[in-house]
């Protein structure tokens, strides 16, 4: 026969198994989803840096080009976004080019987006690295959902002096 004691604590141990496991799953899901985002499986983004090689004080440019899937589309609302978080060497310029398509309300994927830079005339090193993460929505013609993604980028740029 259980008393009243035993039975509570076996309805105690369940609740704090149950917690443990719980809790083991949502941290499992925290630590997955941080790695989830690296590939978009709707739209292949290249970004290209066009000088490999710069000297101190010059201009350089980032172009951006979207390979959407059949079916989905590269909004502009909200606006792509180009974010450089290299050192203190580099200067973003200017605004994101964006080319509109003949739609209203989409990026034409016929076409390349910029951002230019200046690599700052007071770099000392070999080398500078130009990172940054691109942020955009794309959407689902067919099944009217849209995401946003995230595409972080990364180049060493060797300096000519």
């Amino acid at each position: 026969m259980i008393t009243c004691f035993q039975y509570s604590l076996k309805s105690s141990m369940k609740s704090v198994i149950i917690s443990i496991l719980f809790c083991s799953f949502i941290f499992s899901c925290i630590l997955l989803a941080g790695d989830a985002k690296k590939i978009n499986e709707y739209v292949k983004v290249d970004i290209i840096l066009k000088q490999k090689k710069m000297k101190p004080g010059e201009t350089g440019e980032l172009q951006v080009r979207f390979k959407p899937k059949s079916g989905i589309h590269i909004n502009l609302d909200p606006p792509l976004s180009i974010k450089i978080d290299s050192s203190k060497d580099i200067k973003s310029l200017g605004k994101f080019d964006i080319p509109k398509a003949t739609k209203e309300g989409y990026f034409n994927i016929m076409k390349t987006a910029t951002q230019h830079f200046t690599l700052l005339k007071k770099v000392k090193s070999d080398t500078v690295l130009l990172k940054g993460v691109l942020s955009y929505f794309y959407c689902s013609d067919a099944d009217g959902w849209c995401s946003r993604f995230k595409q972080p980028f990364e180049f060493t740029i060797s300096i000519k002096q």
